[in-house]
């Protein structure tokens, strides 16, 4: 999921990381963000500025995702505000703007590879513990 108020930063940005075979959810600020991941959308990134008006931050963004959504991997991103101490979640990396396109898609790209492998380890986990039953096999 992609958080950034401004138009034509989401735009490119957005472009970027679907030239990156990425699917990119797009919202505009935290709480459209917070709509919908409430909603059910499953991201395994969120990549969110820091500054949004109007409400929450980046920061806040990140530490709600991070207590309701924990197996989501957390990037925030500014080109003005560095982070101060308890400003991100554990875990949640910070890229600051301008970030190259190469190096974005890096960051972006092995999030999701940590996020996927952490909803699979759940799935092994909740399979051998009896609280997922899968489907009989058609015999």
């Amino acid at each position: 999921m992609l958080v950034e108020d401004e138009p034509l930063v989401r735009l490119v940005t957005a472009d970027i990381l679907i030239e990156a075979d990425f699917r990119v959810v797009e919202a505009a600020n935290a709480d459209e963000a917070l709509t919908l991941l409430s909603a059910g959308v499953e991201v395994d990134v969120l990549l969110s500025d820091v500054e949004m008006p109007p409400g929450r931050n980046g920061y806040a963004l990140a530490r709600q995702v991070h207590e309701h959504w924990p197996s989501t991997e957390i990037l925030i991103t500014s080109g003005r505000e560095w982070p101060q101490a308890g400003d991100l979640p554990p875990g949640a990396a910070f890229l600051a703007k301008p970030c190259p396109s190469e190096t974005l898609v890096s960051y972006v790209r092995s999030a999701a590879e940590r996020a996927q492998a952490a909803r699979i380890a759940r799935a092994e986990t909740d399979l051998a513990e009896g609280t997922v039953v899968p489907f009989p096999k058609a015999g």
